[in-house]
């Protein structure tokens, strides 16, 4: 089992639903507005000179949604013109 951080531009939010539906993940949490800045999706502080928020998913995931939601993310970010979108992966030691 991974843990899965997922931090994406709030309006990619729809996008991972989608995923998440076509692939069975149907146990996570989201954290609907998180600041930041990361070279991914520039800064995003929900202030005047940094507008704009990001959303966070946390995925508990098995071998095969882990690897399909890696897989997914990688290949968006290959795209020249993208929101920013962030994968993180932790190993779970504990779940209780």
């Amino acid at each position: 089992m991974e843990m899965l951080v997922i931090v994406c531009s709030s309006t990619m939010q729809g996008e991972v639903h989608a995923f998440f539906e076509r692939n069975g993940i149907d146990n996570y949490t989201k954290i609907p507005e998180v600041t930041g800045s990361g070279k991914g999706g520039g800064t995003r502080l929900n202030d005047e000179i940094w507008p704009g928020v990001n959303t966070l998913f946390l995925v508990v995931a098995g071998p095969g949604p882990a690897a399909a939601l890696k897989a997914w993310v990688r290949e968006y970010r290959r795209e020249e013109v993208r929101e920013g979108l962030k994968l993180f992966s932790l190993a779970l030691q504990e779940m209780i």
